[in-house]
């Protein structure tokens, strides 16, 4: 029996092979468009999304995973490891974590050991730090060494991005913001933060060359920097002037780019990317 399985959900847009790779189970959300629904990542890729998305019809919803799903997926998982560390979107954006705490205690302590942890974060934020947990686990690391290096991670990844548009934002009501603030954003490609897991406002550059100054200034800022991610919803072309940006200061090879997958592309829409960094030393 293997010792831990790391379990998280599509909010984290972690590249599919990649997991495959490290074997993490994604529970994935669902995405509404008006009468139909989609599961993230499984009966809809990231290309149909957006095309969907743009074609002007139903706006779009998520939809968080029941807590018998996640009940579901912790009973099979358990069958063949001693633990299980399931790591979620912030709670103050989605229900997941809540539906995966109240599956953990439907559940016999004698089933399995079952960590459930709020990343107070979003995208690859939360991937960054799911990533780390499945490796230790590949590598053999104890369940309470990984749960504390999970810990220590979430207080030291942090994460800034830009929409093309506060159209979605505003329609999900995921943001914080004063009136003020808000009242500008139709001029601006604002920049924005997850702040102990919430949206508040980081920036307003005035276009979109300046946000994508932003996210380098954001990165350069931080005296140690471990480990990138750029993420992005529609134009690959801007990971590339980036990239470019971030090159004097970090090995573009090592950045992790990431597609925004629907769960996050439903609150960002077309034309959003962001940056994910971990700043200080990990114990692994």
């Amino acid at each position: 029996m293997a010792a831990v399985k790391v379990v998280t959900d599509s909010t984290a847009d972690i590249p599919p092979a990649l997991a495959r790779e490290l074997g993490i189970e994604i529970v994935p959300l669902e995405i509404a468009f008006g009468e139909h629904s989609y599961r993230a990542g499984i009966d809809i890729s990231n290309e149909q999304f957006y095309r969907l998305l743009s074609s002007g019809g139903p706006y779009p919803t998520t939809i968080a995973p029941s807590s018998l799903t996640f009940e579901q997926t912790y009973r099979r998982l358990a069958q063949q490891h001693e633990a299980i560390i399931s790591i979620h979107v912030s709670s103050h954006l989605s229900h997941v974590y809540k539906s995966a705490s109240q599956a953990r205690e439907r559940l016999p302590i004698s089933l399995a050991r079952i960590e459930v942890i709020d990343s107070h974060s979003a995208s690859m934020a939360l991937g960054l730090t799911v990533l780390a947990a499945a490796r230790m686990a590949r590598a053999g690391v104890p369940p309470s060494e990984i749960v504390r290096e999970v810990h220590f991670r979430i207080q030291h990844t942090h994460t800034v991005f830009f929409v093309d548009t506060i159209e979605y934002l505003d329609r999900s009501g995921r943001v914080s913001m004063s009136p003020n603030f808000a009242a500008s954003m139709a001029r601006i490609k604002p920049l924005l933060l997850i702040d102990e897991g919430r949206i508040v406002p980081y920036d307003r550059p005035r276009t979109r060359t300046k946000a994508i100054d932003g996210l380098f200034t954001f990165v350069e800022d931080f005296p140690r920097v471990q480990e990138v991610a750029v993420m992005y919803s529609t134009t690959p072309e801007d990971v590339e002037k980036l990239l470019e940006k971030l090159a004097p200061i970090f090995p573009r090879n090592q950045v992790l780019i990431a597609e925004y997958g629907p769960s996050i592309g439903v609150h960002l829409g077309p034309g959003a990317m962001g940056v994910a960094v971990f700043e200080g030393m990990s114990r692994y």
